[in-house]
């Protein structure tokens, strides 16, 4: 029995992820976005993805978002928890939404206006610090509008993101999003 339901829950998996992975590629067919190879400094809007998974990872976001913010850069991010619940830590911010589990449609996708405003926002950079993969992040990493797309690499993400970055699975995610945030600092654009 233990095995049918497995089976059933791997298919059902993989069924939401081809169909998901189809919505992307019509997406990326569809809509033509301006790539522009950007480093943080030259980002007037930063777009930023991530998974709330811990209090450490969220306090990070939240640093690298308020110096970005100083810096005069228009910051919004966006987050899912993946859980039903909102955690006691997080906080709500200004510029920072969040959406939970159950706010995921059949398909784990989140329809709320916050996510599709968040994915026809044109911004100048996209940083998906995603550490694991979740089908609603890519699906608006995917048919994200932002010009300048970057994320953790995986195969069946090279034609959405123009910079990816491979985590070693000992990799720590603090590791990682500092990884990718000081990589994009020494993009040479030129």
């Amino acid at each position: 029995m233990r095995f049918i339901l497995e089976f059933n829950f791997l298919m059902l998996h993989f069924i939401r992820s081809y169909i998901i992975r189809f919505l992307i590629q019509r997406e990326l067919k569809t809509f033509t976005r301006t790539k522009k190879v950007v480093n943080l400094a030259q980002a007037s809007s930063i777009g930023i993805i991530f998974s709330l998974e811990s209090e450490e990872e969220y306090q990070y976001i939240n640093s690298i978002s308020s110096k970005l913010i100083q810096a005069g850069k228009d910051v919004k991010i966006i987050g899912f928890i993946p859980d039903k619940v909102i955690p006691n830590y997080y906080l709500a911010k200004l510029k920072m939404d969040i959406f939970t589990k159950k706010e995921l449609n059949f398909l784990g996708i989140c329809k709320k206006p916050i996510v599709e405003r968040f994915i026809n926002e044109e911004f100048d950079l996209l940083v998906d610090l995603s550490p694991v993969d979740y089908l609603s992040l890519d699906y608006i990493s995917g048919c994200s509008h932002a010009n300048f797309k970057t994320g953790r690499f995986r195969e069946n993400m090279i034609d959405v993101f123009d910079f990816m970055i491979k985590k070693p699975e000992e990799m720590s995610n603090k590791t990682f999003f500092e990884t990718v945030v000081n990589y994009l600092r020494t993009i040479n654009t030129k």
